[in-house]
């Protein structure tokens, strides 16, 4: 090589190696310099984050109490409505034998009761006309002569029966439809209240989601505040790693400096040889 080529390389050597120290030393100044205002910013940005967190958790916190009073209330709708079925189907059973009770056996009684009045009416016919026939008797001195004879007041007595048996099947017929009424009506009630026992079931699982989105917020939460925690230290160690990098490229900016003063200085052995230089 030459002594032009020499000192041309040498030249760009120098100029490349000063412009690379003045870089270096540029970004090194850079990197201390902005070392506190990204530790801050960044922990802004994680403050943020958390007040975020925060806030969906305290909303989360609503919607669970929000759920849990509509669930409380839906239970107790769900136990009114459960005694409110028992209740009427136990009044649609006493409706059933109510209903047995007056249109059957009520009923038999009084047929029963007014066979025997009829019997009872055929013997006071022959009384009636026994004692009708000794107060004929002059000797006797027996005034028989009732306003109302036995036999006629025992069929007026059976006679009144009649009406009671008909009140008596009116009132069954009405207790019948009373009682399909209250069964059409407690199964209503009853659909019902499978609708409300889906309900709690499904409010219940809505409440077990809540449980875990807050759990995972809160583990976010934790997480940030640890980030934070450890932000500094870790901008710092980032800021001495490029730290040591920078000096690696100084050094190495340096050796290319002097390499590059050695190439533009002169040849001490072409200058020690006689006549070289004539």
């Amino acid at each position: 090589m030459n002594g032009t080529s020499k000192k041309v390389l040498g030249v760009v050597l120098v100029c490349t190696s000063a412009i690379g120290f003045l870089l270096s030393i540029f970004l090194l100044f850079q990197v201390w310099h902005y070392r506190q205002p990204v530790t801050e910013k960044l922990q802004s940005g994680l403050d943020h984050a958390s007040s975020i967190l925060q806030t969906t958790d305290d909303a989360l916190a609503v919607i669970d109490q929000v759920v849990n009073n509509v669930l409380t209330s839906t239970l107790y709708i769900d136990e009114a409505t459960s005694a409110l079925a028992q209740t009427m189907q136990s009044t649609s059973s006493f409706m059933d034998s109510a209903g047995t009770f007056v249109g059957e056996d009520l009923i038999s009684t009084i047929t029963n009761t007014q066979t025997a009045l009829s019997s009872a009416q055929t013997s006071a016919v022959v009384i009636d006309n026994i004692l009708s026939s000794i107060s004929n008797i002059p000797l006797i001195g027996i005034n028989y002569d009732p306003k109302l004879p036995l036999n006629q007041a025992l069929g007026q007595v059976s006679a009144s029966l009649d009406p009671v048996q008909e009140s008596l099947k009116n009132f069954q017929t009405n207790l019948n439809s009373t009682q399909a009424n209250l069964q059409e009506l407690t199964g209503q009630i009853s659909t019902l209240d499978k609708k409300i026992t889906t309900i709690n079931t499904n409010l219940v699982q809505a409440q077990t989601t809540i449980y875990r989105y807050r759990a995972q917020v809160n583990s976010l939460i934790s997480s940030v505040d640890k980030a934070k925690a450890s932000l500094p230290a870790w901008i710092t160690s980032i800021a001495w790693l490029l730290t040591m990098i920078i000096l690696w490229l100084v050094m190495t900016q340096i050796g290319i400096f002097v390499q590059g003063i050695l190439l533009l200085a002169p040849d001490r052995r072409s200058q020690d040889i006689p006549g070289e230089n004539q």
